[in-house]
């Protein structure tokens, strides 16, 4: 083989290679929650952990987590989120295929099986808002909410973290109906 040759093909193996990885880096660029924009802060299995003076507020744990500063937003796959009371006792947890946090608001969005859990009870949804100002939960496009062995669905809820207070549009209810707790 003559050397033309050989460095004609070492050129093309390294411009094939090139090649390759500015794909692979454009896939990972469009991918982004933000399409187009990479983010300001990217981590992968990350734990959070927030404080309010010296109680522990709530402990988020994802997957992949993703920071954008001129937006006020951040975006995570694969969420896991417990919330405390002032006691340092946990209030409710949070799982979801993803959430996102938009700082200015003070929202938390969780979107795909989301399940929201309290000693009161077991919440379901496939999409869930939180304003953390009031800690007031709106989950939406169809919600169930379990007690005990009680299960009611609905279009719309609107709860607090501990599903202690709860209002449910269009509802239907399967379980027993113990009928001296119930005034009609």
């Amino acid at each position: 083989m003559s050397r033309v040759y050989k460095n004609f093909l070492i050129i093309l193996s390294l411009s094939s290679l090139l090649f390759l990885f500015s794909c692979s880096r454009n896939e990972e660029v469009s991918n982004m929650p933000i399409s187009g924009k990479i983010p300001d802060e990217q981590a992968d299995s990350i734990k959070i952990i927030s404080t309010n003076k010296d109680v522990i507020d709530y402990e988020l744990t994802a997957v992949h987590y993703y920071k954008y500063y001129s937006t006020k937003q951040t975006f995570a796959d694969t969420v896991f989120v417990t919330f405390f009371n002032i006691d340092g006792s946990v209030k409710s947890t949070l799982k979801c295929n993803k959430a996102e946090l938009d700082d200015a608001k003070n929202t938390l969005t969780g979107i795909g099986d989301v399940v929201v859990v309290s000693e009161n009870g077991t919440m379901k949804a496939p999409l869930i808002e939180l304003d953390r100002n009031t800690n007031t939960l709106y989950a939406k496009n169809g919600v169930i909410l379990i007690r005990e062995d009680n299960v009611l669905k609905g279009e719309e809820m609107e709860s607090n973290l501990d599903l202690d207070r709860v209002e449910i549009t269009k509802v239907s209810a399967e379980g027993k109906l113990n009928e001296d707790e119930v005034s009609w």
